[in-house]
């Protein structure tokens, strides 16, 4: 089945979804760890200066309209090498017009956002049976989330907004990926547990030097540990189950 904006997403990508969709072309959050730019083959400094897709709205309108004709019912992401929440979208709302777009055609869709309290302005839509709200947590101290994710929301904000999500009926879930710290991906599980119904745990990718310093098979077996005995759904990425007896 071709489309025009979704996808299916290959390689680390695939452990998220098996369908995605990036509706603007670019990001302002500026991640230090970004892979997106150099997936894409553009230079970060034009990728920071974001932009809507051509004709987007249209394109993904066509591509959920075969989707829902087909009774397709594999979730899309929204999004991978863009964040629908980012300063771009108070301009232009894709995000509320992609969430109007799945739900007529009874599609299964989940917003992967960094956006905090941007991203609630649209949870008044949400249908908690098609839609899935997702945030990336990467450190409990907010001061070394600035040096990491400049132009992203500050964790309290992405914590307020999962608790908002729940309290809604909306099924939650949290990437913990990249991790920098240990501790404190074990702790943003301690914070998060009571609102999120599952997480997707990963490690650190891409910095040689920084992984070479982190004992990630005692890291996965801890954080195993702890989600178990929370009794929470979690999900371990392949990156790091590599380190698992």
């Amino acid at each position: 089945m071709k489309m025009n904006i979704i996808y299916e997403p290959a390689g680390r990508a695939r452990e998220y979804a098996e369908l995605a969709a990036n509706i603007y072309a670019g990001c302002d959050h500026g991640c230090i760890y970004c892979y997106a730019p150099a997936a894409l083959k553009r230079d970060r400094k034009e990728f920071l200066n974001s932009s809507p897709r051509k004709d987007v709205m249209r394109k993904l309108a066509a591509d959920v309209d075969q989707m829902g004709k087909t009774n397709d019912k594999r979730e899309v992401l929204m999004c991978f090498s863009c964040d629908a929440y980012q300063a771009l979208n108070d301009k232009y709302k894709f995000a509320r017009q992609a969430i109007e777009l799945f739900q007529t055609n009874g599609v299964h869709y989940i917003i992967l956002t960094k956006g905090g309290k941007r991203s609630e302005q649209d949870f008044d839509i949400i249908d908690p049976k098609l839609g899935t709200y997702a945030t990336t947590l990467t450190f409990t101290d907010d001061e070394q989330r600035k040096k990491y994710e400049p132009g992203a929301s500050p964790i309290p904000e992405r914590i307020d907004a999962l608790k908002h999500a729940h309290a809604l009926g909306i099924k939650t879930w949290v990437s913990l990926e990249p991790v920098f710290n240990t501790e404190q991906t074990l702790n943003l599980i301690r914070q998060t547990h009571k609102f999120v119904d599952l997480y997707k745990v990963g490690k650190l990718n891409y910095m040689k030097e920084e992984e070479a310093k982190v004992d990630w098979a005692d890291f996965a077996t801890r954080a195993i540990s702890l989600l178990e005995s929370l009794n929470k759904a979690y999900y371990i990425k392949k990156d790091l189950r590599f380190f698992l007896p």
